[in-house]
């Protein structure tokens, strides 16, 4: 053996190639674990009523008018138009569309759009749709009608401090009130300084419904009622713990890591 060999043979010991094998198999075991895409959960459409009957479905679709709506100052005598989809294995025969002021019958097309007459106040109209067979399927939407200018809400101040449990003030923390009425909700939404510090002027109503937000931290959301034109409301923000897949990535490393220093170490007492 030649005094080259000899130095690069002393340079590359035993245990740096068995280690250099493990990571070869454990690297792409690595990289599959953290290339996983959670899955994407779909909302349902809470304007979709379906009702099964033994092979055939019956799908009513109604996107106006939208549940708990206000309408103000709609012409005499009020009327609203009904908007939906009718979706179905057999023939439709019929829509119908009742109010307490009378029915409508919107005709057996898929695409419903129709008039109701309704009553000042307070309104729950019934969509009822059958098809050829006897099947049918119903839904209920409940709405007011008023007349004349809407109550404005009073303004109010609210200003606080974003802080850690410890302490510290959260800066770039955003603060959001939301004041929800019939026919609109009022929102208005500000930072927080370098000190943790923020202020809302002219927030809507006594009653709000704030929310804090920010990265790296728990959000917040509280309804809160005030009586007052110039409130406090503090915050504390707890920072976000690793999430659980972070977690199994994280014990996955230590799990290989600990396999390869117990090979190690039996190499070891093998050449000793």
């Amino acid at each position: 053996m030649t005094m080259t060999e000899h130095l690069i043979h002393l340079t590359v010991p035993h245990n740096f190639l068995f280690i250099f094998r493990i990571m070869k198999f454990a690297l792409p075991v690595l990289i599959g674990i953290l290339m996983i895409i959670p899955a994407i959960h779909a909302e349902p459409d809470m304007n979709t009523s379906t009702i099964p009957s033994g092979d055939s479905v019956i799908i009513l679709d109604i996107k106006a008018p939208q549940e708990k709506k206000v309408f103000l100052n709609l012409p005499e005598p009020p009327r609203v138009t009904v908007i939906g989809y009718v979706r179905n294995m057999e023939s439709l025969q019929s829509v119908i569309v009742s109010s307490n002021e009378g029915s409508t019958d919107c005709g057996n097309t898929s695409f419903i759009s129709c008039t109701i007459p309704v009553t000042k106040g307070l309104n729950q109209i019934t969509i009822t749709a059958m098809d050829s067979v006897g099947r049918r399927v119903s839904t209920t939407r409940n709405f007011s009608i008023e007349y004349g200018v809407p109550d404005l809400p009073p303004r109010i101040t609210i200003s606080g401090k974003i802080t850690t449990p410890d302490g510290r003030p959260v800066a770039g923390a955003t603060v959001r009130t939301e004041f929800p009425r019939p026919y609109d909700t009022k929102t208005v939404t500000v930072q927080s300084d370098a000190d943790g510090t923020y202020r809302i002027n002219n927030a809507h109503g006594f009653r709000q419904k704030i929310s804090v937000e920010k990265n790296g931290y728990t959000n917040i959301t509280k309804e809160m009622t005030f009586t007052q034109n110039v409130n406090t409301a503090d915050f504390i923000l707890e920072p976000t713990t690793k999430s659980a897949s972070g977690l199994t990535i994280v014990m996955c490393f230590v799990a290989i890591f600990g396999v390869i220093l117990i090979f190690s170490r039996k190499q070891q007492t093998h050449l000793v």
